[in-house]
């Protein structure tokens, strides 16, 4: 399971910009866009995929996805995510360096590789949905350049936004003000004292963030708005209100399918559950046009994720498999892909020995392949094979020491296989 929202530091690295994202639990799969940085976080086998969108901070858009590149940290946990430093922007950290290095004494970041982090399947938690390709290696930060650090509290766009305010007024008095020219329709200038309280750093910003997204949305700056709700939501994962401002926004923008999931996260209200109702048939019909679109294995593919959604999977593991032979290139990633989804459908409904066949598939073309090793340790357990599925779980651990699933089983078997091997040697011939 996933322990938690995760939380994330924007640096700068000489002309590099470094978003580091801590991550609970196991490698995340990710999507790179403009604006935000979207995860799906490990839950090998739940059918509640869980879904992490990261805005990107305001004063590191855009994200130049041509040349971004992700690693991961297993040993720290965390996602790093590197893209070139525009010069529009050197004047504004030309402040803010001086700021971060006066008050943060731990601004140090040490030189650590990680290994490549997935990238470009957001499906559910169980199926890889494939996106666009990117250029994704793994990239040691320079050790003789030390990291900005950024509190995006306090950023270096809205402390400019706000020089000309003064800087006696506390966070919560900005937040009061904005509240009144909310009140009396001045979205525009509520936004400006949102700003200035995120400016002031003393502030709520939760609800800064909250208030801020619902003016965006109001004058129909809604990309705006959903990186404000976002943050807000990492910030008060509790707060309902920071998931229905942004599910509406996503909604304005006419991203069906992203709002209901953004929804999906929201802690149980009946406001949320009533939106969430009129986004459903939305979302929906957004998918359906969206796979009707593809042809060929790819379109056999999204049509089995959608039957595994709604836990069919002997449907969806027959989709998988008419997908499978509609496919030419039987060594590609898409391949791959199908095999593992199969794999999963299959572990559903317990048949272990098709479990390791589409697995072992998978791992003999990809050995580091996370979820087929994961799905192959955890058949080989119910068939008997100990000492296999030990040598899994151990390989897991090596790609993620913190991997829960993986470390419960090494617990569990490792006196297991060391008594049969004791047993083993000891027996008469």
């Amino acid at each position: 399971m996933v322990s938690g929202m995760p939380t994330s530091r924007l640096e700068v690295k000489g002309n590099v910009w470094r978003l580091a994202v801590h991550v609970a639990e196991g490698r995340p799969e990710v999507e790179l866009s403009a604006s935000e940085i979207r995860l799906q976080l490990h839950e090998v086998f739940s059918q509640n995929a869980q879904h992490v969108l990261l805005p990107v901070p305001i004063e590191a858009q855009p994200l130049d996805l041509e040349n971004a590149k992700c690693s991961f940290s297993s040993k720290r946990g965390e996602l790093f995510v590197e893209w070139p430093h525009k010069t529009s922007t050197d004047a504004l950290f030309t402040e803010a360096e001086t700021t971060a290095s006066e008050s943060d004494s731990e601004g140090k970041v040490a030189s650590e590789s990680g290994t490549d982090a997935q990238v470009g399947e957001l499906g559910d938690a169980t199926v890889e949905a494939e996106t666009r390709s990117m250029n994704v290696t793994e990239q040691a930060p320079s050790a003789t350049v030390d990291p900005i650090i950024v509190d995006d509290s306090s950023s270096a766009l809205e402390a400019h936004n706000a020089m000309q305010v003064d800087d006696s007024v506390s966070g919560e008095e900005w937040k009061r003000r904005g509240n009144e020219a909310v009140k009396s329709g001045n979205f525009e200038q509520a936004i400006d004292f949102y700003s200035a309280g995120l400016a002031a750093g003393d502030g709520d910003e939760a609800m800064l963030r909250s208030n801020r997204a619902h003016c965006y949305c109001q004058i129909g700056r809604h990309e705006e708005g959903f990186e404000d709700a976002s943050r807000c939501v990492v910030l008060r994962p509790d707060f309902f209100k920071g998931y229905m401002r942004g599910a509406k926004a996503l909604r304005a923008l006419g991203r069906f399918e992203e709002a209901l999931t953004f929804l999906k996260r929201c802690p149980a209200n009946d406001e949320a559950a009533a939106l969430a109702s009129e986004l459903r048939p939305e979302a929906e019909a957004a998918e359906a046009a969206r796979i009707a679109a593809l042809d060929g294995c790819e379109r056999g593919k999204e049509e089995g994720n959608v039957l595994f959604r709604k836990g069919l999977f002997e449907a969806a593991a027959a989709k998988y498999s008419e997908a499978l032979e509609a496919c030419e290139d039987q060594e590609s990633s898409l391949i791959l892909a199908l095999r593992n989804n199969r794999a999963a459908c299959f572990h559903q409904l317990s048949d272990y020995h098709s479990v390791l066949r589409d697995a072992s598939y998978v791992l003999e073309r990809d050995p580091s392949n996370f979820k087929a090793l994961t799905r192959r340790m955890l058949a080989l357990e119910p068939l008997e094979r100990y000492e296999a599925a030990l040598q899994d779980a151990r390989s897991l651990l090596r790609q993620d020491p913190r991997n829960e699933t993986a470390n419960k089983v090494q617990h569990r078997l490792s006196k297991l296989v060391r008594d049969l091997q004791r047993s083993s040697s000891t027996s008469p011939n």
